[in-house]
Parts: C-alpha cells; structure tokens; sequence
C-alpha cells in the first residue's frame, strides 16, 4: 500500500460514508474533506504511511477522483455552494467497492496492531510472522519463483517436510490463519500455512516457465476452507434451527448455499429442538471430508444432516465416538 493510495481511499471513503466520519449524509464541502483528512493525518503524525493525506487541494482532490472512477468506477461530482457527492444515477460495483474497503481495513487493522490495542482484538495480530507477505503478494503479481521448506504435520502431509522451489499463486484466509497456494512442477498445486511450519522462504528473481492462469474460485468451488481431497462433492442438505438459519443467510457456510425451505416459526422466544416447525433447510455443494465435518459440528444443536445418508451416517458415527468421550 501507498501513501498515496491510502489518501484515495479516504477521500473516496470519506465522500461516499460521511456520517462514519461524523458528517451529515448527503454532500460533502471541500473544507469538511480536507478537515477530515488533516484529522486523519494529525491522530497518525508519526507513521509515514499517512504521510501524503497532507497534500488535500482542490486540483489534487481532483486528480484522485479520475483515479477513484477509473479504478473504482466510482463516479464523484462537485456541486457549486454544496459539495462532493456520489452520483447515482450511475450504476457502481458494490461488491467491488465492499472488498476494496474490506482488504483496505484488514491491511490498517495489521499495520496499527500495537496503536490499535485497546480498540480492536483480533485472533493474530499480523498476516504472518513467518512469511514477508508484502513480498510474496509481490512475488504472485510477477510470477516470480519461491524457494520453500515446509515442514508439515499430520493434518497436511503426515509430517513430511516439503523442500523445493514452487510458484506462488494465491493467498487465502481461513479460519484465522493464512495459507499460500502455489504450485510445484511435479507435485501440482499445494497449500502451506504461513506459520511455524515455514521454516526456509526466499523469492527469488526467476520468473515461472509455464504462467498459467490460477482461478481461486473455481480451485476452491467444491471446498468448505483449504482442502481439496478429490472426494466427489455433493448436494448435501441440511437443516437448520430457525435462529440460526438468520445467521447463515448473513454468513454463508459455502458460496453455493441456497435455502430450501424456511421455518414455520421463524421467531421462537427460545428454541424447542423437538419442534418441526422451527427447522428451516439449506443444501451445499461441497467435498464431504474433514473440513465440512467441523464445520457442521461447530454448530452444534442447531445445524443437522438430512442427506445423502453416506454423509449423514459419518457425521453420525463421530458424534457417537464424541459422545463415548463423556460416557
């Protein structure tokens, strides 16, 4: 990130949600955007990062709304006596934006970790320990080799060190930790978690042979976090307990999630588990292994497996071996 590209983001920011930054909804003053930005700047005066939101003119403001609308597609206009506004009349990506925002906050959350410590706790406190992420992301965007030693334990590659030389493809988040899909000329496209077990990481300055286009979504379509078993993804379906059924339409277990059928009763002073009328049913198409089997059980009480009865008759069987644990 530049000093530069953070300055874009707040303007952009700052026109587009106002009342976050204490302003009325509605247009935005020249002097209000760049008072907002000298407050910015005066609560991070020590961190160059923040360095260039000083530079807030009107011709500046000017060149990074271009900016904001050629990366964005973000369309901001100046109203004479009035302000900056969003013209909506002109359609924008809303998802694009809403993850332009989000890697941008995730990106602040890290690099203010210790500033921010008595706002915000999170699980890790930086992307990685072990690895230069800002390097690798660097690397991705080149096409540039890594070499790599990965010493694994039982759950990747039953405790077999990997040492070799792979072209890094993605970096994806689950589960609060980090991982890097790259690929190795003999032994295909891997996953290793950037923590401890990296013990050697070097980008070097060899450019991959054979750059072939890597489609995270379409890697990942089948998989419930990181892994890829080559079991045969199904339709699996599932019911789910009213309250709860709420929640996973806000957080999808799987982007194929749909919903099959809503509850009767979608609003219970409490939850009956006996009741049929306060189950709902939603079905995902993913690989039934390891990762979908914790995922079901971190629900607990509120998330059942109706079908195929193979998927149900495992999860069945280790709620069966949990439950002799306590027997």
């Amino acid at each position: 990130m530049t000093p530069e590209f953070l300055r874009r983001y707040y303007v952009m920011r700052i026109i587009t949600t106002p009342k976050v930054y204490g302003l009325p909804d509605g247009y935005v003053a020249l002097e209000q955007l760049q008072g907002t930005l000298e407050d910015i700047r005066e609560r991070n005066a020590d961190d160059v990062l923040y360095e260039k939101l000083e530079l807030h003119s009107r011709k500046t403001i000017n060149r990074d709304l271009k900016k904001i609308e050629s990366y964005y597609k973000v369309f901001i206009k100046h109203k004479r006596n009035y302000g900056f506004y969003v013209e909506d009349n002109i359609s924008r990506d809303e998802e694009q934006l809403k993850e332009v925002y989000e890697k941008t906050e995730l990106y602040l959350l890290n690099h203010h970790a210790h500033a921010w410590k008595d706002f915000v706790t999170s699980a890790r406190t930086s992307l990685s320990t072990y690895v230069d992420i800002v390097g690798l992301i660097n690397a991705i965007d080149l096409q540039l080799l890594v070499e790599l030693e990965y010493k694994g334990w039982y759950d990747d590659n039953k405790f077999t060190t990997f040492k070799g030389v792979v072209q890094p493809l993605h970096i994806k988040e689950i589960n609060n930790a980090w991982y890097l899909i790259a690929r190795h000329s003999e032994k295909g496209i891997n996953a290793f978690c950037l923590d401890r077990r990296i013990r050697e990481f070097k980008v070097t300055t060899r450019k991959a042979v054979n750059q072939e286009p890597f489609d995270e979504a379409e890697y990942f379509k089948n998989s419930i976090g990181i892994l890829r078993t080559g079991m045969k993804p199904e339709w699996i379906h599932l019911k789910v307990s009213n309250h709860h059924l709420r929640y996973l339409e806000a957080n999808k277990m799987h982007p194929s999630q749909e919903v099959i059928s809503y509850p009767k009763k979608p609003e219970t002073d409490f939850i009956d588990f006996s009741d049929p009328d306060i189950w709902g049913e939603i079905k995902i198409c993913v690989e039934p292994n390891y990762e979908f089997l914790m995922e079901v059980l971190k629900y607990n009480l509120w998330v059942q497996v109706v079908s195929p009865k193979s998927v149900r008759d495992m999860v069945a069987s280790h709620v069966d071996r949990i439950a002799d644990y306590y027997k």
